[in-house]
């Protein structure tokens, strides 16, 4: 049996909690966002339930938020689309980073429960997002679904239209950990059977062509975090020490794993690219509410290529065109294993 009951917290946060007795996941209307993950006792994403109507408003970390309209850098914050040139806000200086200071992180959805009675339960989160508040082109229409099912599978579905040619990039900004108690990542294996990391250059933005192929590189397709950062590759380790770990975008196969020794995380999308951040600075968020040390989360952000739109010109694929549906799908599921 899978059931759900929402909590209303200060200044319009709702959480909807889900559960289907062996697992129990949360969500708000802020943002779209998961806000907890947890199978029987152990909480497998970043974030806070009791306080969440200050966290989610204060951290600067975008915990478990649907980012956009453009998840990653815009260079600049500056791009031309059809002969026009846009100037945005600068909210990662000199660069653009997801959406901006008004990106739909901070917007709070209408959304609808829709309940399969026992196979699913979908939260149906809904909003538009304004051309006056971002300076992109146009207005989306925008819908984020939610779905949660009997197998522990979180699908995240999203599909949008524009009243004119804009960018639309959209990706969750979930932070994973696997470990009980925050404890490092560094022991988590990834598996695929590509494992393309795209380099960055000195504005910290990805180019199309400056990759490392990890499996060439370690001469395996499972490797830990920590096996990644240990590589004797030049490039690799420069990047590593640079970003003090991964911020980076990525290739994959058709289904990319982490995993540690209790638990899997299957990751499936039909995006081109995920980029994995493994949250390497936590510093510079002067709270009590900030427990987190270096390298106690991981990303998996389905996405085009930052930047994209600077690198393809008007062949990116971020790009959205006035009377076009655009529609994405990306799935995480949790498996226990078996001792």
């Amino acid at each position: 049996m899978m059931f759900t009951e929402v909590e209303h917290q200060r200044n319009g946060l709702d959480l909807i909690k889900v559960d289907n007795d062996q697992a129990k996941i949360i969500f708000s209307n802020f943002g779209a966002r998961i806000v907890s993950w947890k199978y029987e006792d152990n909480n497998i994403v970043l974030g806070n339930v009791v306080e969440a109507d200050e966290y989610y408003h204060e951290n600067p970390y975008y915990f478990g938020a649907s980012v956009g309209r453009f998840g990653g850098r815009i260079e600049d914050g500056r791009f031309e689309l059809e002969g026009k040139t846009y100037q945005l806000e600068q909210n990662d200086p000199p660069h653009h980073l997801h959406g901006g200071f008004h990106g739909i992180n901070k917007h709070y959805f209408d959304y609808e429960i829709k309940d399969d009675n026992g196979g699913y339960i979908q939260i149906i989160f809904t909003t538009t997002v304004k051309s006056a508040d971002d300076h992109y082109p146009g207005d989306i229409k925008l819908k984020i679904i939610h779905t949660y099912d009997i197998d522990n599978r979180w699908t995240i579905e999203y599909s949008a239209e524009a009243t004119e040619t804009t960018l639309f990039n959209p990706t969750n900004h979930v932070y994973f950990n696997l470990n009980r108690d925050n404890k490092e990542v560094n022991n988590h294996i990834l598996t695929s059977s590509t494992l393309k990391m795209h380099l960055l250059n000195d504005k910290n933005l990805p180019t199309l062509n400056d990759t490392v192929d990890l499996i060439q590189v370690l001469g395996k397709q499972s490797m830990r975090f920590e096996d990644i950062g240990k590589a004797e590759d030049e490039r690799l380790h420069a990047q590593i020490e640079r970003y003090h770990g991964l911020d980076h975008p990525f290739t994959i196969g058709d289904e990319l794993t982490v995993e540690n020794s209790q638990f899997l995380l299957k990751m499936k999308t039909d995006m081109p690219h995920v980029v994995i951040f493994t949250f390497n600075e936590t510093s510079n968020w002067e709270s009590d509410m900030n427990i987190y040390k270096p390298h106690s989360g991981f990303t998996l952000e389905a996405q085009c290529l930052p930047n994209d739109i600077n690198l393809l010109g008007e062949e990116a694929p971020s790009i959205l065109r006035k009377g076009d549906t655009f529609f994405s799908k990306t799935t995480y599921q949790i498996i226990e294993k078996s001792e």
